[in-house]
């Protein structure tokens, strides 16, 4: 019996020999530890989570036996190729970039670990940046201009009366490079904001960015924005758990739709609603970004910014420094000789 054992072991261990033998240092398991790990951090990490538990060609599924020492780049590849193979359209190349993005954060742990020496190299995936939809600087004139004419005249959106405060609301985002999401612009509150000077500034407590929490800080033209808002008049003082903008909606996707709907309204009104172009609350973060960039006259920090902005050089260069046509005052400081 002990040889009859022992044979069937060493055949099914030749048969799937890239199969882990432990529980421990298989894929599965390192994939369940990133879950867990990832569990409700943010809706980028419950997406993640899907791609990894999705029923028939998810991550799990195709590698979950393998032992991670054992995974390699043609083993990814032809993972790639077989979620084309179940479709009648194949995947976008960003969507499969994803799929190698958690690849790297499962091995990751089995690095961590000890278990696995060097990641693998993933295939690349050819991608195409799509520009950023953003205001030029007489468009964003125009849509402040008419947001004010919107809000004295009254005008109601879906019975939702267009108040100064939307209108000081949108100029914060500018003045602010706040993404216009549950997590930033809309999820801060008073407490999460202390008024600075030395120069003029808002310091903000981003609690729920996309690249995670950091402080950052605006513009000096934000500081008005916001204490007037905050005190229109002598002695009030808003709860510091009080949310900043639109408050009257407890639930922030409601504000945030309510807001949307506002800004195309303004959008319609200035005629500036351009199906090709789509302009989006999103559109005055990019506008924000690349009139600092501009305004700066090439003098601006890159980093600086990136980190201030929640992003990265690498995507201030892919998204807006690449269609920028070079000013008098960049050419000047890229020639500059020390």
């Amino acid at each position: 019996m002990d040889a009859a054992g022992e044979f069937a072991d060493s055949y099914h261990s030749q048969a799937n020999s890239d199969h882990a033998r432990k529980k421990s240092t298989s894929f599965e398991h390192y994939a369940k530890k990133l879950m867990d790990l990832q569990k409700g951090a943010s809706k980028w990490s419950d997406g993640d989570n899907m791609l990894l538990m999705r029923a028939n060609d998810g991550l799990i599924v195709y590698f979950g036996k393998y032992d991670v020492t054992k995974i390699n780049t043609g083993m990814v590849r032809d993972y790639l190729i077989h979620l084309d193979g179940n479709r009648p359209k194949r995947l976008a190349e960003s969507t499969k970039a994803k799929h190698t993005i958690i690849m790297r954060k499962v091995l990751a742990l089995a690095v961590e670990d000890g278990v696995l020496n060097v990641l693998p190299v993933m295939p690349k995936q050819k991608t195409v940046d799509t520009p950023r939809h953003t205001f030029t600087d007489k468009e964003y004139k125009l849509f402040k201009e008419v947001a004010q004419r919107c809000a004295n005249r009254g005008d109601k959106v879906r019975g939702v009366r267009v108040k100064r405060e939307h209108v000081m609301m949108f100029m914060f985002c500018v003045h602010s490079f706040l993404r216009p999401t549950e997590g930033e612009l809309f999820g801060l509150k008073h407490g999460d904001i202390q008024v600075k000077g030395d120069p003029t500034h808002l310091e903000l407590n981003v609690r729920g960015g996309k690249t995670g929490a950091r402080v950052s800080v605006t513009m000096p033209i934000a500081v008005p924005f916001y204490t007037d808002l905050k005190d229109p008049f002598k002695g009030i003082r808003y709860p510091a758990d009080e949310y900043v903008w639109m408050p009257e909606y407890p639930n922030r996707r409601t504000a945030i739709n309510t807001a949307r709907r506002i800004f195309n309204h303004i959008l319609k009104e200035a005629g500036l609603a351009d199906g090709d172009r789509k302009l989006s609350p999103y559109s005055l973060r990019h506008y924000a970004i690349q009139a600092r960039l501009r305004e700066s006259k090439g003098k601006v920090n890159l980093h600086t910014l990136a980190k201030n902005a929640g992003t990265s050089v690498d995507q201030l260069e892919r998204f807006y420094l690449k269609k920028m046509a070079p000013s008098k005052e960049l050419i000047e400081n890229l020639q500059i000789v020390g």
